[in-house]
């Protein structure tokens, strides 16, 4: 955190005040900024990188 505003700067995947928080699902990357890219399973990703979580039959970047 910065020593005289007191904001943090959380690494990818994480938030809030203490970056304590990991993103809510379907966001990813810094500040939890972008929206998972994933067509088919439960939307979520990984929180730090993007990877989609593919369902069982569905493979590929975007679970196609």
């Amino acid at each position: 955190c910065h020593h005289v505003t007191g904001v943090c700067s959380c690494p990818p995947g994480w938030t809030g005040h203490d970056c304590k928080h990991p993103c809510s699902s379907g966001r990813w990357g810094q500040d939890c900024a972008n929206s998972c890219a994933c067509d088919s399973g439960d939307g979520g990703c990984d929180p730090a990188t993007g990877t989609c979580s593919c369902q069982p039959g569905f493979t590929g970047q975007h679970c196609q």
